[in-house]
């Protein structure tokens, strides 16, 4: 849950929900995966190939379905957690990671626009994704509440001194 540290900083992690959001479309991506190595282990056994490429393709399966478990249960939880985010009037810090960390800061006079994006599944859970673009590219602050989002977006334009037709 965001929190308001002084008037000037807001900071905060991302919302239980988020975590949610983050299964739920991993998982349909492994599903995707899913389906196309079982149609491949399929046809190994179903066009009778080789022995060694029907044993990779089982191999391919049971690797896609493990990996894709431990993503879903533990990964994305830690992913979630370890996300934070600290807009202050000068700057944006990002925090994320789990083996590589990436610790991140905008400054205020970099940014150029500030975006609002809301799939699916972040519609159904009431959350937002905010993108701040600057000229060497886009970072984003993932799934956060929606009523906040339209907040945070708001102070962070009036801190970059952005238009109001660049705000979307």
């Amino acid at each position: 849950m965001s929190e308001l540290e002084t008037p000037s900083t807001i900071s905060g992690k991302l919302p239980v929900e988020a975590r949610t959001v983050f299964r739920l479309s991993s998982a349909i991506f492994y599903l995707i995966g899913f389906l196309v190595t079982g149609a491949l282990a399929f046809a190994a056994v179903w066009f009778d190939w080789p022995s060694w490429l029907q044993i990779t393709a089982f191999v391919l399966l049971a690797i896609d379905v493990i990996y894709s478990l431990v993503d879903i249960i533990v990964f994305q939880k830690w992913k979630q957690e370890r996300f934070t985010y600290l807009v202050q009037p000068l700057e944006i810090r990002l925090h994320h990671g789990i083996i590589t960390t990436h610790d991140v800061l905008i400054p205020m006079t970099k940014v150029q626009y500030v975006h609002a994006k809301q799939g699916p599944l972040l519609r159904k859970y009431g959350l937002q994704t905010i993108t701040i673009g600057t000229a060497a590219g886009s970072h984003e602050i993932y799934a956060i509440e929606e009523s906040f989002a339209k907040t945070l977006r708001e102070q962070i334009a009036v801190y970059a001194r952005i238009e109001e037709e660049d705000v979307v």
